[in-house]
């Protein structure tokens, strides 16, 4: 019987053997797993760390490319707001031969008003509806002051215009001027307040004004005797 022992014993050793090694094995696996789960959780972080960067430079380039398509298209409008001004303050000096000639400047200034229709169309797309609305107003009002500065032309041809005639004509074609001029200060605050530009306070301009201004010579008091 004890010739056995030793047997049984080398089985008892081996079976604890294999145990210890099948734990250590599942040990291993499981360490093995825990780090492949570590790894995907530090790639799947990285993925979405690096998409939210992309992200976020993407909307960055959309926003500036915007910005600067809003401010182009407003910058159009109003260069072609003032170089219609300076036409018409122009033909309000100048003397006419006969209708045909007024028409012909008032069909001119007339297509570079339209011409402006499909940069406002533009910025319905690209921003709020306040900036077109209000460039439309500006369009409007510069096309009611060509009207009114061929009227004044026209009204200036007739041989003999009364006084009264003459003088309702000037005081619209003054207004629409004016009106003009206001309307393009309403353009430039719209735009300001969409794209977040900082407007200069009335105080600030009037301070930096007389900072600029420089003082009058004072004149010498003359010495007492």
């Amino acid at each position: 019987m004890t010739q056995w022992f030793p047997l049984l014993s080398s089985l008892i050793i081996a079976g604890v053997a294999l145990v210890g090694v099948l734990v250590n094995n599942r040990t291993n696996r499981d360490a093995i797993t825990a780090a492949d789960e570590r790894n995907r959780v530090t790639i799947e972080t990285a993925q979405r760390s690096t998409e939210l960067t992309n992200s976020a430079a993407e909307r960055r380039e959309r926003d500036k490319w915007r910005r600067d398509s809003i401010l182009a298209a407003v910058s159009t409008v109003l260069a072609v707001s003032e170089e219609v001004r300076d036409q018409l303050e122009g033909c309000a000096h100048w003397n006419a031969q006969d209708a045909d000639e007024i028409d012909v400047v008032g069909d001119e200034v007339a297509r570079i008003i339209e011409g402006c229709h499909g940069t406002v169309s533009r910025l319905r797309v690209l921003s709020n509806r306040k900036i077109p609305n209000r460039c439309e107003d500006l369009l409007r009002t510069l096309t009611a002051a060509q009207a009114i500065t061929l009227q004044r032309l026209k009204t200036e041809l007739d041989d003999d215009p009364s006084s009264k005639e003459v003088l309702d004509v000037l005081t619209l074609w003054h207004k629409a001027m004016a009106k003009t001029v206001e309307q393009e200060t309403s353009v430039i605050y719209a735009t300001r307040a969409e794209l977040g530009i900082e407007v200069l306070k009335d105080k600030d301009v009037q301070e930096d004004a007389h900072e600029a201004t420089p003082e009058p010579a004072r004149e010498p008091v003359p010495a007492e005797v």
